[in-house]
């Protein structure tokens, strides 16, 4: 595993009232926990604790977290060469505050905090003796890393990839924040009038502040699109990226007052589905809401995903290969994914259309001999859960059928509520001095994986590529070819 310290980068504070309640928080809130109710295999309730993202990283990974005050020195001597596992805070709201010595509440521009965030970055570089840092980020915390990475280095004539390692993003409105009502009316009105600086949601102060030597004064170029990672060539790749997307908008709801027909049901209350990664990046699907108490930062699903991006030793990219739908012309198909790890309680992936997130576009995609992505798996061996080197997921899929409008469904015995299809894929993963092992199993025939991966032609040095055919039944629906394909390799 690699480690190097962590930097958390906070998310929007709406008003004056939530400023003072950030900075009073010497962890800017990253230290909030959650607890909820679970049932057991008896149908019994538990209560079901997560600590924090950031007690977690402290009691799973040996990190300790550095308080901006005037004992720093003394904290780092204390910590004498375990400098690379520090957690810091970018406490960029605290100029807004009288608490601090603010006569005005200003806020600062995009660009003024991104530029801080350039020179926090070098103190802990400093600090530490460490080259390159980890960006964790939530919501607007996202943007200001951009903004730092397309942006700042650039117009510095510095490279994003030469100072940050890996970045990752909670419910980010990568894509902007819009609305289903009005018409474009709210975000015009958002944009104009630009209180307490909420027009950096919108696409043309997105552009402004992602974009190297762009001016207040510069319009919106009609191709600019705002989910890309722009920047100078090689500067900074979106597979070091990954981008945790919510689909829980119901809670955010119930937790803040606002109304989810604002944004839409097919979002985490604030920002929408479609709009919450980078292209490119790597991605996960959790049904957490943008905030609150079944909030994603607050969430095991979240920390789940954030500590196999950060520290995991292996990358298994899952896609679907051969696919071959039939009567597009009557019927359009929607496919569910989950990803369940050995000993997490959660799944740490789930795209279903109960969340408004299924596979459905890409289904009829142009190319068909361009393999369906699925999910990208970081695995950590010999991790908590597991005294072996055996790394263990299983992968849900089911495919739905829907009839278009204008089809005879009188006629019609299919039920689009029950699945053409599903099963779960069990797979065992096991790496030894850089060779990879696995075998698998299609759940509805067997409990244990017992068949062996075959080394597929299309592997090379350090990668490792084998398909599992889908078993008869998914055959039947997904085309007699149709095989999950893995790809496996090192991942640091």
């Amino acid at each position: 595993m690699q480690y190097l310290p962590i930097i958390f980068v906070h998310g929007y504070a709406g008003t004056q009232k939530d400023v003072e309640q950030t900075v009073d928080d010497p962890f800017y809130g990253f230290n909030s926990g959650s607890t909820h109710i679970r049932v057991d295999e008896e149908e019994n309730p538990h209560k079901f604790f997560f600590e924090s993202p950031l007690l977690r990283l402290m009691t799973d990974h040996g990190y300790q977290p550095i308080v901006d005050n005037q004992n720093v020195s003394n904290q780092i001597k204390k910590l004498s060469g375990q400098l690379n596992k520090t957690i810091w805070i970018y406490r960029f709201y605290d100029i807004s505050t009288p608490s601090f010595g603010s006569k005005t509440g200003v806020r600062q521009e995009m660009e003024d905090i991104a530029k801080g965030l350039r020179d926090w970055i070098e103190k802990v570089k400093e600090t530490t003796g460490v080259g390159k840092v980890y960006l964790v980020a939530h919501s607007m915390g996202g943007l200001v890393c951009r903004s730092l990475i397309q942006k700042i280095y650039p117009e510095q004539g510095e490279q994003a990839a030469d100072h940050i390692d890996k970045f990752f993003t909670y419910a980010t409105p990568h894509g902007g924040i819009y609305f289903e009502v009005g018409g474009g009316l709210l975000e015009n009105l958002r944009d104009r009038f630009q209180l307490n600086n909420s027009d950096d949601f919108g696409p043309l102060r997105m552009y402004q502040y992602l974009t190297p030597d762009a001016k207040p004064t510069d319009k919106l170029p009609d191709n600019f699109q705002l989910e890309k990672l722009q920047s100078i060539e090689n500067a900074f790749s979106p597979n070091r990226v990954f981008s945790l997307i919510g689909t829980n908008a119901h809670d955010y709801e119930e937790a803040f007052g606002l109304s989810r027909t604002t944004v839409g049901v097919k979002s985490d209350g604030l920002v929408q589905i479609d709009r919450a990664y980078i292209l490119g990046s790597h991605r996960a699907y959790v049904h957490r809401s943008h905030g609150g108490r079944y909030g994603i930062v607050n969430s095991e699903e979240g920390y789940q995903n954030l500590q196999r991006f950060l520290f995991g030793d292996i990358q298994v990219k899952l896609s679907l290969s051969n696919v071959e739908l039939k009567d597009l012309d009557k019927k359009f198909y929607q496919l569910e994914t989950r990803v369940a790890l050995r000993g997490l309680p959660i799944p740490i992936y789930e795209q279903a259309i109960a969340h408004y997130c299924p596979i459905t576009q890409e289904l009829i995609r142009k190319d068909k001999a361009k393999p369906i992505p699925l999910f990208t798996a970081f695995l950590i061996p010999r991790n908590s859960a597991s005294d072996d080197n055996v790394c263990r997921y299983a992968l849900r899929l089911a495919l739905y059928s829907f009839n278009k409008q204008g089809t005879n469904w009188l006629l019609d015995s299919h039920l689009d509520q029950v699945p053409l299809w599903s099963d779960y894929l069990i797979t065992d993963v096991v790496a030894t001095d850089g060779t990879y092992e696995g075998k698998y199993s299609w759940n509805f025939d067997q409990k244990e994986p017992v068949t062996n991966l075959n080394r597929n032609p299309e592997s090379s040095s350090g990668v490792y590529v084998a398909y599992v055919l889908l078993p008869e039944r998914g055959q039947r629906v997904l085309g007699t070819n149709a095989a999950v394909r893995l790809e496996i390799s090192k991942w640091q």
